[in-house]
């Protein structure tokens, strides 16, 4: 078929293109055997041409019979068109289609030796885009997308058409930019680039994706170092902390601030049981990233090839459960319940331990609830202190971390006592104090991980 399509262009642009590119004298090209593809073959430095017209499944429209003209960059320049992506270390890792649509735009359908050019000339490639001659300093081609290029050696004849060698690789349009080449090309994402190559996590954002990706800037980045008097450089962070931290930082799909919601959504960063970490959005009054990171203006929903990036202001450090609940304005009344002065139980650092833990959390209606129930409580200071410690404790269960399709029917150890999980009507708890509590099901508030346990909210506070 696209021989077919290239022969039926050079008879049209023959018939259109005859008033401004004469064509060749029969002498020219009789006596000479080598097709286009030939030629280019036999000469070293455009071997890497030949490799890319097989892979873009092009030689032999480059060996049929007729008229043209091809613009043969170089090996170097093919190198240099290379180094251009971090993600193409070789002609495989072009896509093949933006391999071939580019080596058709080299290619004119119209026999054009250097004597037939003309200063300003405007020339239609197979491609179907143009290019320009320049012959104001020597010759010179000029693409789409404003490259001059050289022409090195000029007037390689071939029995089907004329090669013109030259030193850059033109490019219709733009190349494709993945995140990481965006994050290349932003000056004030430099430490984030060179935090994902000491992670080697450059490659996994130039797949296809799409990502979310949320890039801290290099100022937070260097307040994430300051933070810590050991960390002078990225090179003092643990690698593996460093590789989690940036996987916090990236979502699966296409996620433009349009589609933000308050909600919690999974990270490519993992918890316990290689679970996806949780990161809270909040868009109510302003969007914000786990509690204290905010997008920074005009740089969001930068659209890359395989995704999305929004730059933000702070590093994001993944949370665990102590700090996902302080960050969640629908626990206060639970973070005050744990932070009580009056505890000699200090539930801030058991929660802050390895565990993992799976905590049932009461939202603060569910606690107004339990004040409402007591004429005598107005306040959590209300509640006597060996109570809400019992209570507290019945919410948590130690050594386990249990995400809501991993429950089942039955009885499970909280370090305050028994509760039965039952499933029989939506997922629910029954208390010893015969209680039938929901597990809030929704991805604002249960299955929320964080890096030492899970929370599931429920719509009553558990009392053993």
């Amino acid at each position: 078929m696209l021989l077919k399509s290239i022969k039926k262009v050079f008879i049209l642009s023959l018939i259109l293109g005859f008033g401004f590119l004469t064509s060749c004298d029969d002498d020219d090209t009789t006596k000479i055997q080598e097709d286009i593809v030939d030629l280019a073959s036999a000469d070293s430095n455009l071997s890497i041409l030949v490799q890319a017209l097989q892979r873009a499944d092009l030689v032999s429209a480059l060996q049929e019979d007729g008229a043209l003209t091809v613009f043969a960059p170089t090996n170097e320049a093919f190198q240099a068109l290379l180094d251009s992506k971090a993600a193409w270390n070789s002609l495989d890792d072009i896509p093949v289609e933006t391999l071939k649509s580019v080596l058709l735009y080299h290619v004119l359908p119209i026999y054009a030796p250097s004597q037939n050019l003309s200063d300003n000339q405007g020339v239609t490639t197979l491609n179907g885009e143009a290019l320009t001659v320049d012959l104001s300093s020597g010759v010179k081609i000029e693409s789409a997308t404003g490259q001059s290029v050289s022409v090195v050696t000029a007037d390689i004849l071939a029995r089907n058409g004329v090669i013109h060698v030259i030193n850059e690789v033109l490019l219709p349009s733009a190349l494709p930019q993945d995140i990481t080449d965006l994050a290349i090309a932003t000056p004030d994402l430099s430490i984030l680039v060179a935090a994902l190559q000491r992670a080697n996590l450059v490659s996994a954002l130039q797949a296809d994706g799409p990502f979310t990706v949320f890039a801290p800037t290099n100022a937070a980045f260097q307040a994430l170092l300051d933070s810590n008097s050991a960390w002078n450089s990225l090179d003092d962070i643990p690698v593996d902390v460093l590789t989690n931290v940036l996987l916090f930082h990236v979502i699966n799909g296409n996620v433009t601030s349009d589609l933000l919601t308050d909600t919690y959504v999974n990270t490519l960063a993992t918890g316990p049981n290689s679970e996806p970490l949780s990161l809270q959005v909040e868009v109510t009054g302003g969007i914000e990233f786990n509690g204290d990171s905010k997008p920074v203006t005009g740089l969001i929903n930068i659209a890359a090839s395989n995704g999305t990036v929004h730059v933000i202001d702070k590093v994001m450090l993944p949370p665990n459960v102590v700090t996902l609940a302080l960050n969640n304005a629908g626990f206060t009344s639970l973070v005050a319940a744990l932070t009580d002065s009056r505890h000699t139980t200090d539930f801030v650092s058991i929660l802050s331990g390895d565990g993992p833990f799976t905590i049932f959390a009461p939202t603060n209606a569910a606690f107004q609830a339990l004040l409402d129930s007591n004429a005598s409580w107005n306040s959590l200071a209300d509640i006597p202190i060996a109570t809400l410690d019992a209570v507290l404790k019945y919410h948590v269960v130690s050594g386990a971390n249990v995400q809501a399709d991993q429950l089942s029917n039955g009885d499970v150890s909280t370090l305050g006592g028994t509760i039965t999980i039952d499933l029989t009507s939506g997922a629910q708890i029954n208390t010893s104090s015969m209680q039938t509590v929901n597990i809030l099901v929704g991805a604002a508030t249960n299955d929320v991980q964080g890096t030492n346990g899970v929370i599931h909210a429920v719509d009553a506070v558990l009392l053993p």
